[in-house]
């Protein structure tokens, strides 16, 4: 665990974000809060059992879409990027909701899209 009068050693909180699902399977980031710094690391988690897949290094940032592929691919899972067609970021099948004839990300999609679609 760390010696917890050093700063940054021991992770005090767990914060969860909502699941996603890709593959048939739920997966979700989990943001550590360590003691005493500003700083953040961001794991990624299988839910079904809490396997956490960063296991040899987690992210210092909140992962991408690309950086959670890659991860995903590194453990066999079978995962597709498309094109978000209003900023052009790679972004994840699974996440993407359908407009027009396009994929949208979570970086794009608000409400006024969703009223749309």
């Amino acid at each position: 665990m760390g010696n917890a009068s050093r700063l940054g050693t021991v992770v005090v909180s767990e914060i969860d974000d909502d699941p996603f699902e890709v593959d048939g399977e739920q997966y979700l980031v989990r943001e550590l809060v360590w003691n005493g710094i500003d700083g953040r690391s961001y794991d990624l988690v299988r839910f079904r059992d809490n396997v956490v897949l960063t296991e040899d290094e987690s992210f210092d940032a909140y992962p991408t879409e690309v950086q959670i592929a890659v991860v995903l691919e590194e453990h066999g899972i079978d995962v597709e990027l498309e094109t978000c067609k209003m900023c052009q970021k790679e972004i994840l099948l699974a996440l993407a909701h359908r407009h027009g004839n396009g994929w949208v990300g979570s970086c794009c999609w608000d409400e006024r899209l969703r009223m749309t679609a």
